[in-house]
């Protein structure tokens, strides 16, 4: 049967059109609790974990040796054979 046939206007199962003053006050209640205990854990892994400086320190490299080009030798011809 296509939609045309049902005008009647019923209902869904799964809408509810009335709310609940204590589901919504427990529901909100359980939100607020999660994120603090998100935003614990996540003050907890930030005092945690630390960020120590490289074992050896690398000192920058100075523009004039950057810009100087050495090649290791000429590449030897290859002969077909």
């Amino acid at each position: 049967m296509s939609i045309a046939d049902h005008f009647d206007h019923t209902p869904d199962a799964g809408f509810i059109r009335t709310y609940d003053n204590q589901t919504a006050r427990r529901q909100f209640q359980v939100s607020v609790v999660l994120i603090v205990v998100l935003a614990l854990a996540a003050f907890a892994l930030g005092m945690l974990v630390r960020f120590d400086e490289p074992a050896t320190p690398i000192a920058p490299a100075s523009p004039a040796k950057a810009s100087q080009v050495h090649f290791a030798g000429i590449m030897p011809r290859v002969h077909p054979l």
